[in-house]
């Protein structure tokens, strides 16, 4: 903490001072061993000056004078002009320094005379208790966040802070890491990005603090940070209010729902890919997971599987596959569910046109003279409906849309996949296009892809008596569904798009194990084997967890995160604090006001304006 002896403003010298000092006009003045000096300034009404600093002729420090102790009438509860602040106390660190001489960061103490306030203004690299971080600025993706928290794969230090990147996966965990095993691979207790899972070896899963699951605790917001409501043991702070209420990530306008992914990369030279057979098989796998929580091989023959062992490499990592962490985002359906779709901003796929009520239109060139078209119709000139480039034609139209991608190569850019050789792909008719076509005949620059991977999904969901959950997959090739730890979907074999679905409620409760207020996970495995087509639509309707969302309780006098100011009125005024618990007009908004004799659009001392935004006189 600075010397409390600072004097905030600047130094307006009004009588002489002593013997030595600069007179009207000078820039140095004579030395004086006995007591202090002045250096700098510029007259009697100077711009700044400082005692006892040798600085001649250099101007000075904004603070003014830094000798002589506390103001006489300091700790009285009325601010004099030689006053930056006075609470009616001469005690540090309730913002107000102790001589009366400085308005300590993160507080605003007006009026005179009553207690000073904690304020929080986010990006002025003054660290307030309410903040995690404040690096100087208001803008997101730099590791402090536009609310000042430390933003998730960062740490902050200082103040200002400096951010700087954390390692996931190093052994250390640090920042907003809530764990650190020492990977960065999900669905092992610790994700991917450090956060914890739900532990689900034995069935039901227990819920953990920071995982997202309010079970047994007094609220989870996802992580274990102090501060945001949520303490890191998973009770309630001061000044929050926190509730479950359903509440999404956006994008674009819509909600989403990001699921963790492992990929497993192969090449074609692995025995069960790129094989030779190609049916919808039922039992390949055995009903359960085993205690690792992956699918056992029970009858691979007609699926050309090899071996039980060839088959475990699958959702392993090993010297047979590359490892690639990722995620899916699912969109906001319209229905309840959230589905993944073809675009990175929920855009649906769109099927081939279909068109209708086709009418001679006369020649190509010459408009579509000979036909009018019906309501919803257009001219198509030359006729494309019929695939005539030599005449004109009247039609109606019809495209379909569809959900999940029709054209599922994930990890096509993965830096971490094999290097292995790329191929084209053909747009299955199940998305609107007949016979299979090459999707570069659809899309003349669409990249060759990356085929031969294998899809792990984990997905957590508390199961609820009265709520109905479904799960829809459509796609090829393999893929297995389970619900705690009991196969529910089954669509074994290299195939064409196929659906599988498993509704989970009080019916079938009993089927899965399921009891009412445990927490569950899902498992989704998934294989693209044979070449030309991959395709994946995963549709989750019920599943929704929502963890803690906390927000500051504006008006009960706390400054949490969130609020710039909280005095328990918010009626506003200068230096205090206006509805919605946001700073009005105050000193460091840049903003000469009728209490103020400067602003130079901060509150530190030691510049042109210092933090109380006044020139103090020396009394």
């Amino acid at each position: 903490m600075r010397t409390k002896s600072a004097l905030v403003g600047w130094l307006l010298v009004g009588l002489p001072l002593i013997g030595g000092a600069c007179a009207s006009g000078s820039s140095g003045g004579p030395e004086d061993t006995d007591g202090p000096r002045v250096n700098g300034g510029s007259g009697v009404n100077g711009t700044g000056g400082m005692l006892g600093v040798d600085n001649p002729g250099q101007g000075g420090d904004s603070r003014g004078p830094q000798a002589g102790g506390p103001t006489l009438g300091c700790g009285n509860g009325i601010r004099t002009p030689d006053e930056a602040c006075d609470d009616g106390n001469k005690q540090a660190g309730d913002g107000c320094s102790d001589d009366c001489r400085a308005i300590e960061p993160g507080y605003a103490c007006q009026p005179p005379g009553t207690p000073c306030r904690q304020i929080a203004r986010c990006g002025d690299a003054v660290l307030a208790p309410s903040e995690a971080c404040d690096d100087g600025n208001a803008t997101a993706g730099d590791g402090c966040s536009d609310r000042c928290k430390v933003e998730l794969g960062s740490k902050c230090d200082g103040a200002p802070s400096v951010c700087s990147p954390t390692s996931c996966g190093d052994s250390k965990p640090e920042g907003v890491e809530a764990c650190d095993d020492g990977n960065a691979l999900p669905f092992d207790g610790c994700s991917a990005a450090c956060q914890t899972e739900p532990s689900c070896a034995g069935g039901a899963c227990s819920s953990r603090c920071g995982d997202g699951l309010v079970l047994s605790e007094a609220c989870d917001d996802g992580n274990t940070r102090d501060g945001d409501g949520c303490s890191d043991t998973c009770e309630l702070e001061s000044g929050f209010m926190c509730t479950t209420a359903s509440s999404c990530e956006m994008r674009d306008g819509k909600c989403i729902l990001r699921v963790p992914v492992i990929y497993r990369d192969f090449d074609a030279a692995h025995p069960d890919f790129e094989i030779g057979c190609g049916q919808l098989v039922a039992g390949v796998v055995q009903p359960e997971l085993d205690a690792m929580g992956k699918p056992v091989l029970a009858n691979g023959g007609q699926a050309c599987i090899e071996s039980a062992a060839s088959f475990q490499e699958w959702y392993t990592s090993n010297a047979k596959n590359a490892t690639v962490v990722g995620e899916l985002v699912l969109f906001e359906n319209g229905n309840g569910g959230y589905v993944n779709r073809f675009g990175p901003m929920g855009e649906q796929f769109t099927g081939q046109a279909t068109f209708a009520n086709i009418m001679y239109g006369g020649p190509r060139g010459m408009g579509c003279g000979m036909c009018t078209p019906v309501a919803g119709g257009q001219c198509y000139d030359p006729c494309v409906p019929w695939n005539d480039m030599n005449q004109a034609c009247c039609a109606t139209s019809t495209q379909m849309t569809y959900d999940g991608n029709p054209l599922f190569f994930p990890i096509d850019s993965a830096t971490s996949a094999l290097a292995g050789a790329r191929n084209r792909a053909k747009i299955p008719e199940e998305y609107g296009y007949d016979g299979w076509p090459w999707e570069d005949a659809i899309f003349p620059s669409a990249p060759s892809h990356n085929f031969y991977f294998t899809t792990e999904v984990v997905y957590w969901f508390e199961y609820k008596a009265d709520t109905t959950a479904v799960l829809d997959f459509t796609g090829d090739d393999d893929v297995w569904v389970f619900v705690n730890r009991k196969l529910a979907v089954d669509l074994g074999g290299p195939h064409v798009p196929s659906n599988g679905s498993v509704t989970i409620d009080a019916s079938s409760a009993g089927r899965f194990g399921l009891m009412p207020g445990n927490v569950y996970e899902v498992r989704v495995f998934h294989a693209e084997r044979k070449l030309e087509g991959s395709s994946f639509k995963l549709t989750l309707s019920g599943f929704n967890t929502s963890p803690s969302d906390c927000t500051p309780i504006c008006g009960d006098g706390v400054v949490t995160a969130g609020e710039e100011c909280d005095d328990g009125v918010n009626d506003g005024g200068y230096e205090e604090c206006a509805a919605g618990c946001v700073l009005g007009a105050r000193c460091g908004d840049g903003e000469l006001q009728a209490e103020e004799d400067c602003d130079d659009g901060n509150r530190r001392d030691g510049d042109e304006c210092g933090s109380a935004c006044r020139k103090l006189e020396v009394m």
